[in-house]
C-alpha cells in the first residue's frame, strides 16, 4: 500500500501555475513533453472555455510517482478570483498546499486571500516564487517582500544568483529554521544540525513555511523543488484509527456521457467496489490522472478517486471516521437574475441549475415565487460567461443575466434568547436557542449547553442539526445569518407527543424569535462585501484616485514607490457595491498605464444600511415560511403566539446570570411580571374565560371521555352501564397517526379552476407555475407533503422527473404514464404507510383511489378548502 499525499497548487492569475504543474509532470515522467498555456495543449487544462481563454476554471486531479512508495495526487486549482469558491472547496482534502507567487508581480491582494484561506484550513505551505527569469526580479527584495506580507516563518531552501538556482547551504537553512521554533533552536544548538524528520516536524505544524525559485516555462529550479517533496512524509492524524473508514467529498462534477462524478479523498481506512457509501453502492473507483483514469478495485488511505451514479452526494460530506473540515469561507458578492426562453417551463430551468449547483455550491439558485425570477450568485464577469456557456453547450439552453445585484448578509451585535414553542394537538417541543455574536468572518457556530436531566441528549443532536441544515434568514432585508454563535440552552420534549419534526419548527421559531428581540433592541446589522484593491498609478494621478477612492467609502494608503517609472501603489479596502466598475474608469483617466487588481476581502458593515433597507422592503413577521411566532396548546387546539408574548408562554425558565433552566411545573405560579400577568389574563378573557388546557390535560379528558363511553350490558328493552374500571387500570395507547400525503393530479385541478384555465388558454406553463405557487403556499400552512403531477406521457423518450419545487414536489410522468396512472401507483404502494388524499375529479379514478383506501377530494372542492384555509390563516396573523 502506498502512502500517498494530496497537495493543491494556488496562486493569483497569471502567476504560472499550470506551467508549473506540466513542469512537475514532465520531470516525474508523466508526460513527455511540458505543454503550453498559449498552445493550448496542457494536460490538465483540457476544457474548452479553460484553453480558449488560457485560464484554469475546473479543479483537476494528476498522480506524479515521487517515489516507489508513495504518489503525489496534484490538484490544480483555478486562480481567477472568480472561480476562488472551486478552490476553496479543494482545500479540505489537501495534506499541504503549493502556493505560487509571480517574481514579476509579487504578492497580490488575491495571494494574501490565498494565505488566509490557508491558514483558517491550516494547512501547511510551501512556496515557490515562479517566473524569476523576468527581468528586474530580485530574490532578496521578493523575499523581504513574502516575509513582510506574508509570514516571517517564510524560510528560503533555495536562491537565485548570477541566472543560476541553487540550493542554500544546509547550515544557513537550519538556522533559519531554527529560529522559528525554541525546541528546535535548542536542539540545533546542542547539536550544531537538524534532520528531515524536525524539518518535516515544523513544516506540518505551519511553524516554518519553505520557499523556493525558479522559472517553470524554463523548468529551472524546479528539479530542487522535487527534491524536497520526495522527502515530505506523510503523518497520522492523532486519536484516528487508521484502520477505520473515512472519507470526504469535496467536488461534484459529470463526465462526457453525463454521469454524475463524485469526488472524494478516503482520509483512512479503505473503499472497495460493491461497498456501501452512505445508502448507496460503490459500482467503480477511478483514480484520475487529467482526463484520464484507471479503474481500481479498492482506495485506501490518501487516495482521490471519482465514484459514478451517486446521487445523494453533496461537497462537504464525510463518511465514517472523517471531519469536516469544510467551512465554505469565500461566498459571491453579486446576484444575477437568469433570463431564459419564454417557451421553456421555469420548473425544468430550475432543475437543471440545480444540478449545476451540485458542482459549484456557491451558485445558490433561487427562485421568487412572487416575481417568479430565478436568480444565482457569481463571482464577476468571467464566471457569468463560462456558466452562460456551460448552459448551451450542455444543455442547449441559451440564456441572459441581468446586472449583478450585491449580495448583502445579516448579522448581530448584541445577544439575546430565543424562544421556540411548537404544541399543536399531539404535537410538543420547546427550543431556547442563545444568539451571540462573533468576530467578523467566523461564519455560523454551534453549540448546546445544557443538562441532559433537562433534555436527552439525542433531543439536543437532533436541535444542532436543524440549527445547521439550512442558512437562516436575517430581519432586516431578509439576507443570509453569518458570524452568530446559536447555543442551545434549555429545551423540553414529551414523553408521549413529542416528534422529530416537532423540534426543527421550535428551532427555527427560536432563532427568529431571538432575532426579533434583537432588531427591537437595533442590534441587527447589513453586512456587505469589500474588495481589497491594489491600485498601481502614473504619480501625477494619485490625487485622483484617492479621492475617488475616499468617495466610495474606501480606505488607502501607499505602500510603494517607483521613482524609476514614476508610478505609485495605492492598496486598501472598498465596498464591492461602489467600486465594482472602477476598473474602466482607471484604465480611461490613466490612458492604459493604471493597473488595478481586485479581491473579495469579505463581509464587512454595510456602509449605507438604511438606504440599503429602503430599498430592500422586507417584513420578518409576514414571512410565514420563517415565522417568529409559536404554537401552544389552548382550549384542545394548536394557538399561535405572536413572538413577543411567547416568552410568557414558555414551559422552561432559563436563568441567563446562573447560566441553568428548569421547568415550569405550575402555569398559575408563573414567575412573570405584572405585566405579563395581565396579558395572560386578557388572552384568557378574550376567549371565552375557558382555561389554558395543557397536553396532559387532554390526555386526562381523553382517558376520562373512553371510559364514559365504556361498553353496556343489555337487560330486557333497557340499558345499565357497566361498572367503569378505575382510571389507574386504563392504559392508553393512544392513535396510530400516519405521516399525511396529498397527491394532486395537476392540469385536471388547472382546468377546474377558472382564473388558472383562462391563463392555459395563453400560456400552459404559466398556469403550471401560478398552481404550484398555490400549492406551497398551502403546503406551508397545512405542513401536509405535497406532490403535483403533471402528464408528459406524450413526450418521446421522456423520464419520470421528481423536483422539489421550494417545499412541494413537482413530478412530470415518463412517456406512456399518465398522472391518472402515476397517482394510481403512487397509493397502491403506500396507502398502507401514509394518509393519502387525492385530488382530482377524474371518474374512474376517484372509483379506483376509494377502493385503495385513500381519502378524496374533487377538484371544486379542494379549490374552495385552499381559499377559506388561505382566509382563516391571514386573519389569524392579520395580514390583509
Amino acid at each position: 500500500m502506498k502512502n500517498n499525499l494530496v497537495a493543491g497548487i494556488l496562486a493569483h492569475v497569471d502567476a504560472g501555475k499550470t506551467t508549473l504543474s506540466e513542469s512537475l509532470l514532465f520531470n516525474t515522467g508523466v508526460i513527455k513533453s511540458a505543454g503550453r498555456v498559449d498552445s493550448k495543449n496542457t494536460y490538465l487544462d483540457t476544457d474548452q472555455v479553460e484553453r480558449s481563454r488560457g485560464i484554469t476554471i475546473y479543479s483537476k486531479n494528476a498522480r506524479l510517482p515521487i517515489s516507489d512508495s508513495s504518489d503525489l495526487i496534484l490538484i490544480d486549482t483555478p486562480g481567477h478570483v472568480d472561480f476562488s469558491t472551486e478552490t476553496e472547496r479543494a482545500l479540505s482534502v489537501l495534506d499541504f498546499a503549493i502556493l505560487l507567487i509571480s517574481g514579476s508581480s509579487g504578492v497580490q491582494p488575491h495571494t494574501k486571500t490565498l494565505w488566509n484561506l490557508l491558514k483558517i484550513y491550516n494547512i501547511p505551505t510551501l512556496i515557490f516564487v515562479n517566473k524569476m527569469d523576468m527581468p528586474g526580479t530580485v530574490s532578496d527584495k521578493l523575499l523581504s517582500e513574502i516575509k513582510s506580507k506574508l509570514s516571517d516563518s517564510v524560510v528560503a531552501f533555495s536562491d537565485f544568483s548570477n541566472e543560476e538556482y541553487i540550493t542554500r547551504a544546509e547550515e544557513s537553512i537550519y538556522e533559519d529554521v531554527a529560529s522559528c521554533d525554541e525546541t528546535i533552536m535548542d536542539k540545533f544548538l546542542s547539536d550544531g544540525s537538524l534532520n528531515n524528520d524536525d524539518i518535516n516536524k515544523l513544516f506540518y505544524e505551519r511553524k516554518i513555511f519553505p520557499l523556493f525559485f525558479g522559472s517553470a516555462l524554463k523548468n529551472q529550479g524546479v528539479d530542487i523543488f522535487i527534491d524536497f517533496l520526495k522527502k515530505i512524509n506523510p503523518i497520522n492524524e492523532a486519536n484516528q484509527n487508521q484502520d477505520e473508514f473515512g472519507a470526504m467529498v469535496y467536488k461534484i462534477s459529470h463526465d462526457d456521457q453525463g454521469k454524475r462524478l463524485t469526488y472524494l479523498k478516503v482520509t483512512s481506512g479503505s473503499l472497495k467496489v460493491k461497498s456501501m457509501l452512505g445508502e448507496e453502492k460503490v459500482n467503480e473507483l477511478r483514480a484520475y490522472s487529467g482526463i484520464k483514469y484507471t479503474s481500481l478495485s479498492e482506495a485506501t488511505k490518501g487516495d482521490v478517486v471519482a465514484i459514478p451514479g451517486l446521487n445523494s452526494t453533496h461537497a462537504g460530506d464525510t463518511f465514517g471516521c472523517a471531519k469536516n473540515r469544510f467551512s465554505s469561507v469565500l461566498a459571491p458578492a453579486l446576484s444575477y437574475a437568469v433570463h431564459y426562453p419564454k417557451d421553456m417551463d421555469n420548473t425544468r430551468m430550475l432543475q437543471i441549475l440545480t444540478e449545476l449547483q451540485d458542482e459549484d455550491p456557491s451558485l445558490n439558485v433561487a427562485y421568487n415565487s412572487e416575481t417568479r425570477e430565478i436568480n444565482v450568485s457569481l463571482m464577476g464577469d468571467i464566471q457569468t460567461e463560462v456558466l452562460k456557456n456551460t448552459l448551451i453547450t450542455r444543455y442547449g439552453v441559451d440564456v441572459t443575466f441581468s446586472d449583478g445585484k450585491i449580495c448583502y448578509k445579516e448579522t448581530i451585535d448584541g445577544s439575546a434568547i430565543g424562544v421556540g414553542h411548537f404544541e399543536p394537538l399531539r404535537h410538543y417541543a420547546e427550543a431556547q436557542i442563545k444568539l451571540e455574536p462573533l468576530e467578523r468572518g467566523a461564519g455560523m457556530e454551534y453549540d448546546a449547553d445544557l443538562s441532559t436531566d433537562l433534555l436527552d441528549k439525542n433531543w439536543q443532536r437532533l436541535i444542532l442539526t436543524h440549527m445547521q441544515e439550512r442558512w437562516h434568514r436575517g430581519v432586516l432585508i431578509g439576507a443570509p445569518l453569518t458570524d452568530v454563535k446559536l447555543t442551545l440552552v434549555a429545551g423540553k420534549a414529551h414523553v408521549k407527543h413529542t416528534e422529530g419534526g416537532d423540534f426543527r419548527q421550535a428551532t427555527y421559531r427560536s432563532i427568529r424569535q431571538g432575532l426579533m428581540k434583537l432588531r427591537e433592541m437595533g442590534s441587527c446589522r447589513i453586512l456587505e462585501p469589500y474588495y481589497e484593491y491594489t491600485l498601481r498609478i502614473p504619480d501625477n494621478l494619485v490625487g485622483r484616485a484617492m479621492t475617488d477612492i475616499a468617495s466610495m467609502n474606501g480606505t488607502s494608503s501607499i505602500t510603494d514607490n517607483d521613482y524609476e517609472n514614476n508610478l505609485t501603489t495605492l492598496t486598501g479596502k472598498a465596498p464591492v457595491s461602489t467600486m465594482n466598475g472602477y476598473l474602466k474608469e482607471v484604465t480611461a483617466y490613466s490612458k492604459g498605464l493604471g493597473e488595478l487588481s481586485l479581491s473579495l476581502a469579505g463581509y464587512e458593515l454595510c456602509h449605507n444600511e438604511e438606504e440599503v433597507i429602503a430599498s430592500h422592503p422586507y417584513n420578518p413577521e409576514s414571512d410565514i415560511r420563517n415565522t417568529p411566532d409559536s404554537v401552544f396548546c389552548m382550549h384542545g387546539a394548536g394557538t399561535v403566539i405572536p413572538w413577543n408574548q411567547v416568552d410568557e408562554y414558555k414551559h422552561v425558565a432559563y436563568d441567563e446570570s446562573l447560566g441553568t433552566a428548569s421547568l415550569i411545573s405550575d402555569k398559575e405560579s408563573l414567575n412573570l411580571s405584572k405585566a405579563a400577568n395581565e396579558k395572560r389574563k386578557q388572552f384568557e378573557k378574550t376567549t371565552n374565560d375557558d382555561l389554558f388546557v395543557s397536553t396532559e390535560e387532554i390526555d386526562q379528558i381523553l382517558t376520562q371521555n373512553s371510559l364514559a363511553n365504556a361498553s353496556v350490558q343489555r337487560k330486557n328493552w333497557g340499558y345499565r352501564p357497566s361498572k367503569p374500571k378505575p382510571v389507574t387500570d386504563v392504559v392508553y395507547k393512544g392513535t396510530v397517526y400516519k405521516e399525511k400525503y396529498m397527491l394532486v393530479d395537476g392540469y385536471n385541478l388547472i382546468f377546474a379552476w377558472e382564473e388558472l384555465g383562462s391563463l392555459a388558454k395563453e400560456s400552459l406553463n404559466a398556469a403550471s407555475g401560478k398552481l404550484n405557487d398555490l400549492l406551497c403556499n398551502y403546503q406551508a400552512i397545512t405542513g401536509i407533503n405535497l406532490i403535483v403531477v403533471y402528464d408528459a406521457y406524450k413526450l418521446k423518450g421522456h423520464k419520470t422527473e421528481e423536483n422539489p419545487y421550494h417545499n412541494i414536489t413537482v413530478v412530470y410522468t415518463k412517456e406512456a404514464q399518465t398522472a391518472d396512472q402515476y397517482i394510481e401507483r403512487y397509493a397502491n404502494k403506500h396507502a398502507g404507510k401514509y394518509d393519502i388524499t387525492v385530488v382530482t375529479s377524474d371518474g374512474l379514478e376517484q372509483v379506483i383511489i376509494r377502493g385503495q383506501g385513500c381519502k378524496l377530494i374533487s377538484s371544486r372542492e379542494f379549490i374552495k378548502h385552499m381559499e377559506v384555509t388561505s382566509k382563516e390563516f391571514n386573519e389569524l396573523h392579520g395580514v390583509k
